[in-house]
């Protein structure tokens, strides 16, 4: 029998599935009440809890989403997590969009970091000042400063351009407000027009054009939008002399006569009196400098022009740079040197090199998402780093702060309070007891293993952990290493593992679920679960993470109906938590409450039965019934992707420290 939606009147919201929904977050939408019930109760307006991190500084670190200081168990706590958009003022003042904590900073030129507008961790489509805003911000989203001072914001997933002014009001520029991120969303229609009447379709990159337009990159092409939300269609005949011809382009700059230049794939476009012509980039291979089809283009991601109409690229790990006539050469940087340093030229490391502004001195400000920090490079190719980003990323054993992390979400704990941590670039599982100190626990020749690529980590009740490799499952215990079970070509895309106390060893793939008991027995738990399912709200069956209780229960996240399944031992499968079909952030008892599934979702049982979720935006607890709440927890509002449980501690991973603080009595 399906469950009934959660009471919401059909003016603000919609099922997901073939109509998507128009109204997500409990911010936007009337929720509460109980199922049935005929009139929405709007929900109650929850103020967090009062920072318990003391006062003055540390406070100023909370609001910025920074955890408490005694709350980090290892690594370096950062103010960015997954940045990916920047721009600058003329004040020098540099704006960055943080699509992990879904809001927008502002760097003034001292090193003060505020949040202008956005609440940390709040997905939403609400207009406002400040913290009473809230976005749907994806990695394509970007933002620009406009000849007024205005931000511009690609909205990506809420499928709008959004202006936010220097005091930090956001509005609605242009588009309607759709989800189109939602798994199985489908391309929206487009059309020319003013503000509503003008959708977008995944609205990305963007730029300032010389006569003070915005220039939007959406699935259907190039937009061109006015500073009063009118829209319409950039449109382009292709040279017939090129080999390529431009048709989808990902990233966009304006030189100052207005010349467009585009990149679709590796390769880089010229638009001028509306012909677009090949400059630069051949086939695929590794990155090398040359002249036009000469020269390889590894993964273009962001580009600016400076005053002499050359064009700079961040190329995923180098900074690049075409000129006019289809030159191509590295100004700073090595493809997959690894690490992340200043230096000049080739002895400079980035990380992922994102968007890049035009300073007025000439130099190159880029973000390098990966660390996550600001970088100056100066034309000769000098390269520093802003001293409000330092880096903090890296594969750093040590004590407490000494310890370094790059971004890992796939964790569990043993009863000790140890974590352990499946590290995929340096090939190893790192192990961080309770009073900081991080090590190899193993890989690399340690306890006898040796990994291609661990993803994914679970202990036992019993104390074993075992680990997901690649195409292989392994087990350690006692110092020693041994195969479990290796997949089948049927059984590749697996997401997930967990064990139980009898060791038993859950397996989640992209559409089943399978368990392998301790003589080796390979048993379906989930399959053909799939659309046209009463229970998942018709939709496919994609789980993203799974778990088991202590008394034997799995629990599995489902990403495509965005709510928490149970699987009882008896093979009886119910709903836990969640509302399947309906996407947000509403707290509520199960068949009202709504789980959000924007990011890496873990779950972790604490020993009265309480399950706490990550992926949600801030961490939510359910309760054994299916109660849904967001917990205020001394640690403050961190961004958590790996979550666990162990000897009394609630532990989480943020993208480069392991926080812990102790579980709530209750």
């Amino acid at each position: 029998m399906r469950l009934d939606p959660p009471p919401f009147s059909p003016s603000t919201a919609t099922r997901r599935g073939a109509a998507l929904l128009a109204c997500l977050f409990f911010t936007a939408c009337g929720g509460g009440g109980s199922n049935g019930s005929s009139t929405p109760t709007p929900p109650a307006v929850v103020t967090p809890a009062a920072s318990k991190c003391g006062a003055g500084a540390v406070d100023d670190m909370a609001a910025l989403g920074i955890t408490c200081v005694q709350s980090v168990r290892a690594g370096k706590e950062t103010v960015l997590q997954i940045p990916n958009g920047m721009a600058l003022d003329k004040a020098g003042n540099t704006y960055i969009l943080d699509r992990a904590k879904q809001v927008i900073f502002k760097l003034t030129p001292s090193g003060a970091m505020s949040v202008l507008a956005g609440s940390i961790a709040s997905y939403g489509s609400q207009n406002g000042a400040g913290s009473a805003a809230s976005f749907n911000f994806n990695h394509q989203s970007r933002l620009i400063v406009d000849m007024a001072g205005n931000l511009i914001v690609t909205d990506t997933c809420n499928n709008t351009l959004r202006k936010i002014t220097p005091g930090g009001v956001v509005s609605t520029l242009a588009g309607v407000t759709t989800p189109v991120c939602l798994r199985g969303a489908t391309d929206t229609p487009t059309a020319d027009g003013a503000l509503a009447q003008a959708p977008f379709d995944r609205p990305a990159d963007i730029a300032l054009d010389v006569n003070g337009d915005y220039l939007v990159l959406d699935q259907r092409g190039i937009r061109r939008v006015t500073p009063t939300g009118a829209v319409s269609r950039v449109t382009w005949t292709n040279d017939p002399a090129n080999e390529w011809r431009l048709a989808q382009p990902s990233r966009i700059a304006v030189t100052g006569d207005g010349t467009l230049y585009l990149a679709e794939y590796m390769r880089i476009y010229r638009i001028a009196g509306g012909v677009a012509t090949f400059v630069a980039g051949g086939t695929y291979g590794d990155a090398r400098d040359g002249t036009g089809a000469a020269a390889v283009l590894k993964a273009p991601r962001a580009m600016v022009a400076d005053a002499a109409g050359d064009v700079y690229i961040s190329d995923y790990d180098t900074l690049r740079k075409v000129t006019k006539a289809g030159v191509v050469t590295t100004v700073a940087g090595k493809s997959m040197a690894g690490g992340v340093s200043d230096g000049t030229g080739a002895d400079a490391r980035f990380s992922y090199l994102g968007p890049l502004l035009l300073t007025s001195s000439g130099n190159i400000l880029a973000l390098d998402s990966g660390a996550p920090t600001i970088r100056t490079i100066t034309p000769s190719g000098v390269v520093t780093t802003s001293a409000a980003t330092p880096v903090a990323s890296a594969s750093v054993d040590g004590k407490g702060s000494a310890a370094r992390f790059n971004r890992r979400e796939g964790t569990a704990a043993d009863a000790a309070g140890n974590l352990y941590i499946a590290d995929a670039e340096t090939n190893v599982v790192r192990m961080v007891s309770p009073d900081g100190v991080t090590s190899v626990f193993a890989g690399n020749g340690v306890k006898g293993a040796t990994f291609r690529r661990p993803y994914s980590v679970a202990v036992s009740p019993n104390g074993a952990v075992y680990v997901a490799d690649g195409d292989s499952i392994f087990r350690i215990e006692r110092g020693a290493t041994t195969s479990v079970h290796s997949y089948q070509p049927v059984n590749s895309g697996v997401v997930d593992i967990a064990v139980d106390a009898e060791e038993n060893v859950a397996i989640a793939g992209d559409y089943w679920v399978r368990q392998i008991s301790p003589s080796g027995k390979v048993t379906d738990l989930l399959t053909n679960v799939g659309r046209g399912s009463a229970l998942l709200g018709d939709g496919s069956f994609q789980p993203t993470s799974i778990a088991y209780d202590r008394p034997g229960n799995l629990y599995v996240a489902d990403a495509s109906s965005v709510a928490i399944y149970k699987l009882t031992k008896a093979g009886k499968l119910t709903v836990f938590a969640g509302s399947p079909g309906w996407m947000g952030d509403l707290d509520g008892p199960a068949g009202n409450a709504m789980l959000g599934f924007h990011g890496h979702v873990e779950m972790a049982f604490a020993p009265n039965g309480d399950m706490y979720l990550s992926g949600q935006g801030l961490l939510r607890k359910v309760r054994p019934d299916g109660t849904v709440s967001t917990p205020a927890l001394a640690w403050g509002k961190p961004v958590l992707g790996g979550i666990a449980i162990g000897n009394g501690m609630l532990i989480g991973m943020t993208g480069y420290a392991v926080l812990h603080t102790p579980l709530p009595a209750d």
